[in-house]
């Protein structure tokens, strides 16, 4: 068939994806229906903060959880992808209060809680979609009619349930304990909101006078502020140092009170002087050991972080210029013994990077231990995997370790927390009279608590919430019990803790069944040098400007491409460029067969198998491999390696090989046939590359082939690798790329001209009568892709007069003409020295008694085998190099 006019112009990424996006929404593929009658598969997106844009974490877990979707999707399943988005109280809160007070010059409680909360709601209608518009450039193919936000009023309802539910069954309480505060916030933190840091810092000893003047206790500490609020000085039982003094009182230096010495096995005898001040209101070892001992409780820092009246002279300074002042009057006073430098370990709020403050204050927790339990349990006995394997070591640890959870916030955005109080006639909260836990207020005049629900708290309860629970609706009853539990549930490890394990410890509470059955950890994005990526460091890369750059399908490959199982990425902007180049050789690679298809045409192959050439059957086995390899990697979530089979499957056996063997030569046509072929093979690449270049691959699926309105490349049938394997094709045809590629080598090593043909004799060992035949069959490979002008092949066929070998195997290959006799010699002989060096020390190697009687006796046979090789190619090499001598 002559060239047509189907030759594709350059591809164009940005009118490609608008196209086709808009084309899969209107179809109304993304939507999920229960009463389609194909089994389930369920993926719950993180939902992004509402007050978030799309970043590089992002697009990476977007990119495989859409790839994942879209091939259950063309496998047969109800794919459904939950979008959803979360109110984000701390952070979203912020980003109000500061427009607010930019824009107006007023904070939040000018407004008041009402108006604020206002406020908030308008700001999130306004920009609080930004992200999720932001992942439809990236092709996320979500069910977005389902799209849930954290706030809505059913979600409202599914939290407080759940903490009326936790309450009643005496998980959640009330108590006066010290929390992680955070004074720029003003609001408790959990504990894994929190970072250590390890800071240099100092130890300050300093002189606690016994009360009655006969010496002094010597303490060590690292924070000397705190010790205004010192109720104790504590030392070990057994350290006879101090035997003497237990039972006495020192004076707290400053303070001027005096303060028992008390004995407990918490104190480390090895750190500082082995006297330690306790400070039950500003340490929680020392809360501990304060309610072992019944010690007084006293808080001398505020909420904001200054010292409070409980600090006498230190009142109203920050706490770390009172450290200052506390230091220089303990020096001026000769209480001071000694500084030494010390590491210390720094609490710091993830969000504000504001030093955290242990508080006494009264808050909201739940109690963990009863829900780890059966999490742990769930995942020890197969219920939920981890790929990899190795982050459920991570999980355990943290479950088996976990702390009751501080679920109260002092903010004024998030779910208030559903729990009612009596008041006097003054209107101020009656705490004689207790408090009732109800969804809906119990009785007219009474107010609800003033703090809100840690966002996490909301969070946990994603796969079931978003479904619809508790609502008792027949439709969202029957959708949830369809949809849950969810199949897999793609993250990035930081939030191992605050999200996946408690997701699983709140659908096994409410739903009695995990919430997913498979979790799939990525690594995290950091830059090509190994750091974190962020705005104060510079080398953050925005996703949406690699999208305008380079197109989205490119973004996804080299996303993908990178991303193995757990490890961290250090992600290089140039790796795209790998990314637009291929999506550029998918589209020039329709063009060698597309010029010359009739527009409207099918084209089917009507061959039977056996008809097929040489390199069609080979490629047709090739492909059935490709398939079958990757469906492996996809059932382990390896979708780097199924994505990297695929590259090299479409760029070397499709693009290098079979399509310049099948295509005409210059100014000649192609025959139907082989058209046919081409687009049948083109269209199962087609659709392996979908899921994760969704765009071109659309695009390109509708030009093979005339296509009804809804006959989709994202809805079609996933490929089965069902077909017979031709091996003998594959075997034969490999052999030929060995030999072909030998050809290449020794053209490239000794610079012969590209249009330059040559000759060429093939010396095969005895018996291979038949491989003989298949090089007689298909000389023109070499010729296309060797410029080989004539193949002599048989078997033990003389070294030609001034030719150049190498060695395939038991295959010599001479080529003539192309080297001056004394190079060749050379050559030879370098290559016949690294291949015996090669040959010593696998002989080394196997005359090693404790490896032959140690080693797997497999490993030991391929050893042997290697010797076997070797030896031979050196006999060959030996006689080539003796041709050329005598020559």
């Amino acid at each position: 068939m002559s060239e047509s006019s189907g030759r594709l112009a350059a591809y164009n990424p940005e009118e490609t994806e608008a196209r086709w996006y808009k084309y899969w929404e209107d179809q109304g593929f993304f939507a999920a229906d229960r009463n389609s009658g194909r089994p389930p598969h369920v993926i719950m997106m993180p939902p992004p903060n509402v007050t978030g844009a799309l970043h590089m974490g992002h697009a990476l877990q977007d990119t495989i959880q859409d790839a994942i979707n879209r091939i259950r999707r063309m496998q047969g399943y109800e794919a459904l992808w939950m979008p959803g988005k979360d109110h984000a109280g701390i952070a979203t809160q912020n980003v109000v209060e500061r427009a607010l007070k930019k824009e107006e010059g007023r904070s939040r409680h000018d407004c008041g809680r009402e108006a604020f909360t206002q406020r908030v709601w308008d700001w999130v209608e306004e920009y609080g979609g930004r992200i999720l518009q932001q992942k439809r450039r990236l092709g996320d193919s979500c069910d977005w009619a389902r799209e849930r936000f954290t706030m809505d009023a059913g979600y409202v309802e599914a939290v407080q349930r759940v903490f009326v539910k936790l309450y009643e069954d005496g998980l959640i309480y009330r108590g006066h304990y010290l929390v992680n505060w955070c004074p720029v916030d003003r609001t408790a933190l959990s504990d894994e909101e929190v970072d250590n840091v390890v800071q240099d810092g100092f130890l300050w000893h300093i002189r606690y006078p016994l009360e009655d003047g006969t010496g002094q206790v010597i303490v060590a500490t690292t924070r000397p502020e705190t010790m205004l609020g010192d109720t104790a000085v504590a030392v070990h039982p057994e350290d006879e140092r101090f035997t003497n003094l237990v039972g006495q009182r020192v004076i707290l230096p400053l303070m001027n009170r005096p303060i028992p010495i008390i004995v407990d096995e918490y104190v480390q005898r090895d750190f500082g002087t082995g006297a330690l001040k306790i400070t039950p209101g500003h340490d929680k070892n020392d809360f501990e050991t304060g309610r072992r001992h019944n010690l007084e409780l006293v808080s001398v820092i505020a909420e904001d972080g200054t010292i409070n009246e409980n600090g006498g002279a230190y009142a109203g300074l920050d706490r770390f210029e009172a450290r200052k002042r506390v230091v220089n009057d303990l020096e001026a006073q000769g209480l001071l013994a000694d500084v030494t430098p010390y590491k210390v370990s720094v609490p710091v709020s993830q969000r504000s990077k504001a030093i955290v403050e242990p508080l006494l204050s009264r808050q909201w927790f739940v109690r963990m231990k009863p829900l780890a339990e059966p999490a742990i349990a769930a995942v020890r006995e197969g219920r939920i995997r981890f790929y990899p394997r190795r982050w459920e070591n991570e999980y355990f640890r943290w479950l088996e370790e976990v702390r009751d959870w501080c679920i109260s916030r002092q903010l004024w955005w998030g779910h208030r927390i559903p729990v009612w109080y009596y008041v006097t006639h003054e209107g101020e909260v009656d705490e004689s009279r207790g408090f009732v836990v109800s969804v809906a207020q119990p009785e007219p005049g009474m107010v609800q608590d003033e703090d809100v629900l840690d966002t996490w708290f909301s969070s946990w309860l994603f796969p079931f919430a978003t479904l619809g629970w508790p609502s008792e609706d027949t439709e969202t009853r029957e959708d949830l019990t369809f949809f849950h539990p969810t199949h897999v549930l793609v993250s990035g490890y930081d939030i191992l803790f605050f999200w996946i394990a408690r997701m699983i410890m709140a659908s096994l509470y409410c739903m009695g069944e995990v919430p997913y059955r498979d979790v799939f950890i990525t690594g995290m994005i950091k830059d090509k040098f190994g750091r974190w990526m962020s705005k104060s460091a510079g080398n953050g890369i925005d996703p949406l400007d690699m999208i305008e750059r380079y197109g989205a399908d490119a973004v996804r490959f080299y996303l993908t491409l990178v991303c193995a199982q757990g490890q961290d990425i250090r992600l290089d902007p140039v790796g795209f460029e790998q990314g637009r180049n291929f999506a550029n050789k998918i589209w020039n690679a329709f063009n060698v067969f597309g010029r010359f298809m009739e527009p409207g045409r099918d084209y089917r192959c009507s061959r039977a198998t056996e008809d097929l050439e040489l390199v069609e059957r080979w490629m047709a086995t090739r492909l059935m491999q490709c398939i079958e390899v990757v469906d492996q990697n996809l059932e382990r979530y390896r979708l780097n390696e199924a994505i990297n089979k695929i590259y090299t499957t479409f760029r070397g056996d499709y693009c290098d090989w079979y399509l310049e063997l099948v295509k005409p030569s210059k100014g000649k046509a192609m025959s139907t046939e082989h058209i046919a072929l081409a687009v049948e093979f083109f269209e199962r690449m087609v659709q392996l590359l979908h899921p994760f270049m969704p765009f071109i691959t659309e695009e390109l699926w509708h030009r093979l082939r005339p296509r009804g309105e809804r006959e989709a490349c994202m809805v079609s049938a996933w490929p089965e690798a069902k077909h017979e394997r031709d091996l003998t094709a594959e075997r034969t045809f490999s052999l030929i790329q060995e030999l072909i590629s030998g050809i290449r080598n020794l053209r490239s090593l000794h610079n012969v001209a590209p249009g330059k043909a040559v000759d060429v004799t093939i010396s095969l060992p005895a018996g291979s009568e038949v491989f003989r035949d298949a090089l007689e069959a298909n000389a023109r490979y070499f010729e296309r892709l060797a410029r080989v002008k004539s193949l002599t092949a048989g078997m033990g066929l003389p070294k030609p007069d001034q030719s150049t070998s190498t060695v395939v195997g038991e295959i010599v290959v001479h080529v003539e003409g192309l080297v001056d006799p004394d190079e060749e010699r050379a050559r030879l002989t370098r290559e016949l020295e690294q291949k015996e060096h090669f040959l010593s020390r696998i002989q080394r190697r196997l005359q090693n008694e404790q490896f032959v009687t140690r080693a797997p006796s497999a490993v030991v046979a391929r050893e042997r085998q290697k010797e076997r090789d070797a030896q031979g190619e050196i006999d060959r090499l030996k006689s080539s190099l003796a041709m050329w001598t005598e020559s």
